[in-house]
Protein backbone atom coordinates (compact mmCIF):
# COMPACT_ATOMS: atom_id res chain seq x y z
CA UNK A 1 0.00 0.00 0.00
CA UNK A 2 1.55 3.70 -1.11
CA UNK A 3 1.51 6.74 0.92
CA UNK A 4 -1.57 8.18 -0.96
CA UNK A 5 -3.87 4.83 -0.30
CA UNK A 6 -2.91 5.09 3.33
CA UNK A 7 -3.99 9.20 3.57
CA UNK A 8 -7.30 7.80 1.96
CA UNK A 9 -7.75 5.50 4.28
CA UNK A 10 -6.98 7.94 7.03
CA UNK A 11 -9.39 10.30 6.04
CA UNK A 12 -11.92 8.77 3.92
CA UNK A 13 -12.08 5.25 5.29
CA UNK A 14 -11.64 1.92 3.49
CA UNK A 15 -12.82 1.38 -0.43
CA UNK A 16 -16.10 -1.48 -0.71
CA UNK A 17 -12.60 -3.00 -2.50
CA UNK A 18 -10.79 -3.33 0.98
CA UNK A 19 -13.30 -3.32 2.58
CA UNK A 20 -14.23 -7.01 1.60
CA UNK A 21 -10.83 -7.62 1.93
CA UNK A 22 -10.79 -6.63 5.68
CA UNK A 23 -13.52 -8.66 6.07
CA UNK A 24 -12.34 -11.89 4.65
CA UNK A 25 -9.04 -11.65 6.04
CA UNK A 26 -8.30 -8.27 8.75
CA UNK A 27 -5.10 -7.02 8.84
CA UNK A 28 -2.54 -4.04 8.96
CA UNK A 29 -3.61 -1.19 11.32
CA UNK A 30 -7.46 -1.62 9.99
CA UNK A 31 -7.73 -4.95 11.68
CA UNK A 32 -8.43 -3.75 15.20
CA UNK A 33 -10.56 -1.02 13.94
CA UNK A 34 -12.62 -3.80 11.76
CA UNK A 35 -12.66 -6.27 14.78
CA UNK A 36 -14.18 -3.77 16.71
CA UNK A 37 -16.97 -3.66 13.72
CA UNK A 38 -17.86 -6.47 13.02
CA UNK A 39 -18.53 -7.24 17.06
CA UNK A 40 -21.12 -4.93 16.86
CA UNK A 41 -22.63 -5.80 14.11
CA UNK A 42 -22.45 -9.89 14.81
CA UNK A 43 -23.60 -9.40 18.65
CA UNK A 44 -27.41 -10.61 18.09
CA UNK A 45 -26.21 -13.53 15.82
CA UNK A 46 -23.79 -14.99 18.06
CA UNK A 47 -26.78 -15.30 20.52
CA UNK A 48 -28.91 -17.39 18.18
CA UNK A 49 -25.93 -19.25 17.40
CA UNK A 50 -25.61 -20.09 21.14
CA UNK A 51 -29.07 -21.25 21.11
CA UNK A 52 -28.91 -23.42 18.01
CA UNK A 53 -25.61 -25.17 19.28
CA UNK A 54 -27.71 -26.21 22.32
CA UNK A 55 -24.35 -26.38 24.57
CA UNK A 56 -24.18 -29.14 27.42
CA UNK A 57 -21.63 -29.43 30.37
CA UNK A 58 -18.59 -30.66 28.86
CA UNK A 59 -19.00 -30.37 25.32
CA UNK A 60 -15.96 -29.73 22.99
CA UNK A 61 -16.48 -26.57 20.58
CA UNK A 62 -14.91 -25.07 17.46
CA UNK A 63 -15.68 -21.73 16.27
CA UNK A 64 -14.16 -20.94 12.59
CA UNK A 65 -13.28 -17.36 12.55
CA UNK A 66 -13.50 -16.12 15.88
CA UNK A 67 -12.37 -12.54 15.38
CA UNK A 68 -10.73 -10.66 18.18
CA UNK A 69 -12.90 -13.42 20.52
CA UNK A 70 -14.92 -11.00 22.24
CA UNK A 71 -17.67 -13.12 22.79
CA UNK A 72 -15.77 -16.30 24.02
CA UNK A 73 -15.70 -15.77 27.55
CA UNK A 74 -19.64 -15.62 27.13
CA UNK A 75 -19.99 -18.61 25.17
CA UNK A 76 -17.94 -20.25 28.46
CA UNK A 77 -20.29 -19.56 30.88
CA UNK A 78 -23.42 -21.02 28.09
CA UNK A 79 -22.81 -24.50 30.22
CA UNK A 80 -19.90 -25.76 32.68
CA UNK A 81 -17.20 -27.54 31.74
CA UNK A 82 -17.38 -26.57 27.91
CA UNK A 83 -14.06 -27.23 26.48
CA UNK A 84 -13.40 -24.18 23.41
CA UNK A 85 -11.21 -23.85 20.52
CA UNK A 86 -11.40 -21.23 18.01
CA UNK A 87 -9.81 -21.34 14.71
CA UNK A 88 -8.83 -18.36 12.30
CA UNK A 89 -7.25 -17.17 9.16
CA UNK A 90 -6.40 -13.36 10.63
CA UNK A 91 -2.64 -13.63 12.78
CA UNK A 92 -4.01 -9.99 13.91
CA UNK A 93 -7.36 -11.60 14.82
CA UNK A 94 -5.66 -14.36 16.64
CA UNK A 95 -2.95 -12.25 18.69
CA UNK A 96 -6.28 -9.42 19.80
CA UNK A 97 -8.35 -12.90 20.80
CA UNK A 98 -5.33 -14.71 22.76
CA UNK A 99 -4.96 -11.05 24.73
CA UNK A 100 -8.59 -10.90 25.55
CA UNK A 101 -8.98 -14.34 26.67
CA UNK A 102 -5.71 -15.17 28.72
CA UNK A 103 -7.45 -16.39 32.08
CA UNK A 104 -9.55 -18.76 29.68
CA UNK A 105 -6.08 -19.85 27.82
CA UNK A 106 -4.46 -20.08 30.85
CA UNK A 107 -7.05 -22.11 32.82
CA UNK A 108 -7.37 -24.79 29.62
CA UNK A 109 -10.94 -23.89 28.79
CA UNK A 110 -9.46 -22.07 25.50
CA UNK A 111 -7.23 -22.86 22.65
CA UNK A 112 -6.72 -20.17 19.63
CA UNK A 113 -4.99 -21.38 16.74
CA UNK A 114 -4.61 -19.61 13.22
CA UNK A 115 -4.83 -21.31 10.23
CA UNK A 116 -7.35 -22.03 7.43
CA UNK A 117 -10.41 -24.15 7.68
CA UNK A 118 -9.89 -25.85 4.62
CA UNK A 119 -7.02 -27.56 6.11
CA UNK A 120 -7.88 -27.82 10.48
CA UNK A 121 -4.76 -28.96 12.93
CA UNK A 122 -7.07 -30.58 14.82
CA UNK A 123 -7.73 -34.41 15.06
CA UNK A 124 -10.45 -36.37 13.35
CA UNK A 125 -13.65 -36.63 15.61
CA UNK A 126 -12.82 -33.69 17.77
CA UNK A 127 -15.80 -31.73 18.14
CA UNK A 128 -18.85 -32.12 19.16
CA UNK A 129 -19.60 -28.54 18.01
CA UNK A 130 -18.44 -26.58 15.13
CA UNK A 131 -19.88 -23.57 14.13
CA UNK A 132 -19.11 -20.32 12.34
CA UNK A 133 -20.89 -16.59 11.84
CA UNK A 134 -20.11 -14.57 8.21
CA UNK A 135 -17.69 -17.40 7.47
CA UNK A 136 -19.07 -19.21 4.42
CA UNK A 137 -19.18 -16.00 2.00
CA UNK A 138 -15.09 -16.39 1.83
CA UNK A 139 -14.90 -20.41 1.48
CA UNK A 140 -13.96 -20.21 -2.94
CA UNK A 141 -14.66 -23.75 -2.50
CA UNK A 142 -16.90 -24.96 -0.05
CA UNK A 143 -16.51 -28.74 -0.22
CA UNK A 144 -12.89 -28.51 0.82
CA UNK A 145 -13.91 -26.66 3.94
CA UNK A 146 -17.05 -28.77 4.67
CA UNK A 147 -14.87 -31.92 4.41
CA UNK A 148 -12.65 -30.83 6.77
CA UNK A 149 -15.86 -29.77 8.71
CA UNK A 150 -17.13 -33.41 8.37
CA UNK A 151 -13.34 -34.51 9.63
CA UNK A 152 -12.85 -33.36 12.92
CA UNK A 153 -16.87 -33.53 14.05
CA UNK A 154 -17.72 -36.15 15.92
CA UNK A 155 -20.61 -38.45 14.77
CA UNK A 156 -23.58 -37.14 16.72
CA UNK A 157 -22.15 -33.57 16.13
CA UNK A 158 -23.99 -30.90 14.68
CA UNK A 159 -22.19 -28.12 12.72
CA UNK A 160 -24.11 -24.44 12.83
CA UNK A 161 -23.91 -22.14 10.38
CA UNK A 162 -24.82 -18.32 11.09
CA UNK A 163 -24.70 -16.37 7.14
CA UNK A 164 -27.13 -13.62 5.96
CA UNK A 165 -29.03 -13.65 3.14
CA UNK A 166 -27.85 -13.09 -0.24
CA UNK A 167 -31.09 -10.15 -0.78
CA UNK A 168 -30.04 -8.16 2.11
CA UNK A 169 -26.00 -8.69 1.79
CA UNK A 170 -25.87 -7.77 -1.89
CA UNK A 171 -27.23 -4.44 -0.88
CA UNK A 172 -24.32 -3.60 0.67
CA UNK A 173 -21.67 -2.05 -1.58
CA UNK A 174 -18.16 -4.54 -0.49
CA UNK A 175 -20.11 -7.47 -1.45
CA UNK A 176 -19.07 -6.82 -4.68
CA UNK A 177 -15.94 -8.04 -4.38
CA UNK A 178 -15.47 -11.94 -3.26
CA UNK A 179 -18.14 -12.52 -1.86
CA UNK A 180 -20.48 -15.72 -2.46
CA UNK A 181 -23.63 -14.90 -0.82
CA UNK A 182 -26.68 -17.39 -0.31
CA UNK A 183 -30.19 -17.84 0.22
CA UNK A 184 -30.90 -20.97 2.01
CA UNK A 185 -31.77 -23.13 -0.45
CA UNK A 186 -28.61 -22.40 -2.05
CA UNK A 187 -26.69 -23.15 1.52
CA UNK A 188 -28.79 -26.47 1.99
CA UNK A 189 -27.68 -27.77 -1.44
CA UNK A 190 -24.28 -27.01 -0.93
CA UNK A 191 -24.52 -28.94 2.70
CA UNK A 192 -25.80 -31.84 1.30
CA UNK A 193 -23.79 -32.25 -1.43
CA UNK A 194 -20.91 -32.23 1.00
CA UNK A 195 -22.34 -34.73 3.12
CA UNK A 196 -24.60 -32.84 5.75
CA UNK A 197 -28.04 -33.17 6.32
CA UNK A 198 -29.87 -29.97 7.46
CA UNK A 199 -31.55 -30.48 11.04
CA UNK A 200 -32.84 -26.93 11.75
CA UNK A 201 -33.54 -23.54 10.00
CA UNK A 202 -34.11 -20.09 11.85
CA UNK A 203 -34.45 -16.73 9.78
CA UNK A 204 -33.21 -13.96 12.26
CA UNK A 205 -34.48 -10.33 11.69
CA UNK A 206 -31.51 -7.93 12.97
CA UNK A 207 -32.21 -4.54 14.15
CA UNK A 208 -31.66 -1.66 10.79
CA UNK A 209 -27.39 -1.29 10.28
CA UNK A 210 -25.65 1.96 9.31
CA UNK A 211 -23.21 2.15 6.44
CA UNK A 212 -21.76 4.84 5.07
CA UNK A 213 -25.12 7.13 5.95
CA UNK A 214 -27.42 4.20 4.62
CA UNK A 215 -29.72 1.95 6.76
CA UNK A 216 -29.72 -1.58 6.19
CA UNK A 217 -32.25 -4.40 7.43
CA UNK A 218 -30.16 -7.44 7.20
CA UNK A 219 -32.14 -10.87 7.64
CA UNK A 220 -29.74 -14.25 8.80
CA UNK A 221 -29.99 -17.69 8.58
CA UNK A 222 -28.97 -19.76 11.36
CA UNK A 223 -28.76 -23.19 9.81
CA UNK A 224 -28.08 -26.28 12.28
CA UNK A 225 -26.61 -29.69 10.50
CA UNK A 226 -25.35 -33.06 11.33
CA UNK A 227 -23.68 -36.19 9.29
CA UNK A 228 -26.30 -37.40 6.57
Amino acid sequence: MNFLQVLRLLFKGPTPQQMAAQLRKPHGFLARKVGERMNAANRPLYEAAWKALDPRDGLSVLEIGFGNGLFMDDLSHRARGLVLHGLDFSKEMVKEATARNEKLIGSGALTLVHGASDHMPFADAAFDRVFCINVVYFWEEPARHLSEVLRVLRPQGTFTTVLRTRSAMEKLPFTRFGFTMYEQADWEEVLQKSGFRTVSVTVLKEPEIDYEGRRYKPESLVVVATRA
